[in-house]
């Protein structure tokens, strides 16, 4: 991956050397603490980016979210999920392509749903690795906390659309940069270096049009965020926090005397819906 210096994303770029927000932040991955990088927001399109490279397959090697399982709280999260990509036309017979799945916990959750062609890729999986899959085209493509990820969104975006039939869906997942600060230094969207580009709104829109695509539907918080208790992403973003800040505290067993001990805790779990971050969106565009 290339170290970021000047943005990317927008029509007239600005440079870390220029940012007015510039910020040292450590990794929220335990093993990698003590690596700290830096994030710089373009004047221009109020974008974040990392500037320094980084060797990516080392630090996915043991990545957290490897670990997943699909608990009581992501079964809702997906569930959220799924009722926005069917308000927006998607069908149980359509060809479902998820890509950076992970660990295919969403792919496994939809067949579990009565979808009968759903699909995962992730380069980063050996199960779900396999370039055959890219070769093909789908009703609906969605990806989920993968393009801030991506060393080149407007590639990556591309790369998308051509994996989408004419008039199919597209959706994609991401944190907001315009609701995220590198102030708040603890904050689980800064992630570096794994997060190397933070879209804000704006850039994600344009660079769709670009590719002929126009958002249908914005919805612009947490798919995460329910009225069940303790699922919501107030509450586990604080609770992250609480433990120590780290992402592995996601797969970890949870430390329920830690939510019993904590009023804050307590309140959140039960009413953090009514108090969303903002901090991620998630937009369907139609081919």
């Amino acid at each position: 991956m290339a170290a970021c210096t000047q943005c990317n994303l927008c029509k007239c770029p600005g440079a870390w050397t220029e940012a007015a927000e510039v910020r040292k932040v450590a990794c929220n991955v335990r093993q990698f603490r003590d690596h700290v990088f830096t994030l710089w927001r373009c004047a221009g399109c109020g974008s974040l980016h990392c500037l320094e490279d980084a060797d990516l397959p080392l630090y996915y090697e043991e990545y957290p979210l490897k670990k997943q399982k699909l608990t009581f709280s992501e079964r809702i999260g997906y569930g959220n999920r799924l009722k926005l990509m069917e308000r927006q036309g998607a069908g149980r017979a359509d060809r479902v392509l998820d890509y950076g799945c992970g660990a295919g916990l969403y792919v496994n959750f939809l067949r579990r749903k009565g979808y009968t062609s759903v699909f995962g890729y992730d380069p980063f999986v050996p199960a779900y690795a396999g370039p055959g899959t890219l070769q093909a085209q789908y009703d609906a493509v969605v990806s989920y906390d993968v393009i801030e990820h991506e060393d080149n969104p407007g590639e990556f975006v591309r790369r998308l659309r051509r994996l989408v039939r004419p008039g199919g869906l597209l959706i994609i997942g991401t944190p907001n940069a315009d609701h995220v600060s590198t102030a708040r230094g603890g904050d689980p969207n800064l992630h570096v270096p794994y997060h190397r580009h933070i879209l804000s709104e704006r850039v994600l829109l344009a660079l769709a049009r670009e590719h002929g695509m126009e958002a249908v539907h914005i919805y612009r918080r947490s798919f995460y965020d329910s009225l069940i208790p303790t699922v919501n992403s107030r509450f586990m973003w604080r609770y992250i926090s609480r433990t120590g800040g780290f992402l592995d505290a996601a797969v970890e067993p949870p430390d329920v005397s830690l939510v019993l001990r904590s009023p804050e805790m307590v309140l959140l779990a039960f009413g953090g819906y009514f108090w969303p971050r903002h901090d991620n969106i998630l937009v369907t565009f139609r081919a």
